[in-house]
């Protein structure tokens, strides 16, 4: 695949949009000072190219059961065994790693007895897994959405920041219109409503009112991803470190300030709190681990490992330079068509 060479407005775009993914492309010319025909254009290009795209996930109350999982695998077969569980739609993130594990994957499903069939039936019985460590996700202390490469000033954020919602929505109940809307989006975040209303089988009103619903409610999550053709982080490393349980809540908050770091979970397992940075080069993986502990005395960080390949991310596939080349689902296809 050839890729077009890109420049600063092309990597301010992209920001934009992370900041607003949604956005229609006249919102986001007026706050970068171009022409909506051009956003629309250079958008089209980088989307096409598979360097930049947008996706959508469940979130707030109905965020799936999840769980950080590190694989070893027979020499010479961590790359099959990443491809193999890429093509699973509960396998929504899929790395090969240095370090101590071959493959990390972060896994999703319904409810625990679902990742645990997933768990114990499937990634354990691969061909080529020796030895499987899963780690649970109690909660996400900063999710990737949030990320950003910082090429918009804080006003311009601030112009394109989305209402985050008025309702937890923990109580919520999804239906399955609402399913398919999210698993429509989640192949393409930005789609129009006429062309959602055209997957889901409703129309554009009704598929405007629920999408509303959904996102005041908290139960969506749209999140800007790009391969590292537009990014001036293009490594990432993975930290597994522990805190006492008293400094949890008080550590989030001074974790997520640090330059780099992409997003931290807190889990169930031999660490309690797992964290994705992105960095300009490899060498800078201790650096970001030495500002942690200046920051933060309390965490320990007691392993890490630099990514190799992303092979899959939030259920999109990737080639070797880190360009999207289609979509795995993350939500089963359902032809129900109840309302």
């Amino acid at each position: 695949m050839v890729t077009s060479a890109f420049d600063e407005l092309d990597i301010a775009i992209a920001d934009a949009v992370r900041s607003a993914p949604r956005a229609s492309r006249r919102e986001l010319a007026l706050v970068l000072g171009v022409d909506p025909a051009t956003v629309r254009r250079r958008w089209a290009r980088m989307q096409s190219e598979g360097v930049a795209w947008v996706t959508a996930h469940l979130s707030g109350g109905a965020t799936p059961t999840g769980a950080l999982v590190e694989i070893d695998c027979t020499p010479g077969r961590s790359a099959e065994v990443a491809e193999i569980l890429a093509a699973d739609m509960q396998a929504a993130n899929v790395k090969l790693t240095s370090g101590a594990r071959d493959v990390l994957v972060l896994a999703q499903a319904p409810d625990l007895d679902a990742l645990s069939r997933y768990l114990l039936d499937r990634v354990g019985r691969v061909q080529g897994v020796t030895h499987v460590r899963s780690n649970l996700v109690t909660r996400s202390a900063l999710d990737a959405s949030r990320w950003h490469e910082g090429a918009l000033n804080p006003e311009q954020r601030r112009r394109l920041h989305a209402d985050a919602g008025t309702r937890p929505g923990h109580d919520a109940v999804l239906q399955p219109a609402d399913l398919r809307i999210v698993r429509a989006l989640g192949i393409d975040g930005r789609m129009s409503f006429e062309r959602l209303a055209e997957h889901v089988g409703l129309g554009p009103v009704a598929v405007r009112r629920r999408l509303a619903r959904l996102e005041d409610a908290r139960l969506i999550t749209f999140r800007c991803d790009t391969s590292r053709h537009l990014s001036g982080r293009p490594v990432a490393a993975v930290f597994f470190g522990s805190l006492d349980v008293h400094d949890l809540d008080s550590a989030e908050g001074l974790i997520r300030t640090l330059p780099g770091v992409r997003a931290i979970n807190l889990v169930a397992g031999p660490h309690n709190v797992i964290i994705d940075a992105r960095l300009r080069t490899a060498a800078e993986a201790h650096d970001l681990e030495r500002k942690m502990s200046q920051a933060l005395p309390a965490l320990r960080i007691q392993d890490r490992s630099v990514v190799l390949r992303t092979i899959k991310v939030l259920g999109r596939i990737l080639d070797a330079e880190g360009r999207s080349v289609r979509s795995v689902p993350l939500i089963a296809d359902d032809t129900d068509s109840g309302t």
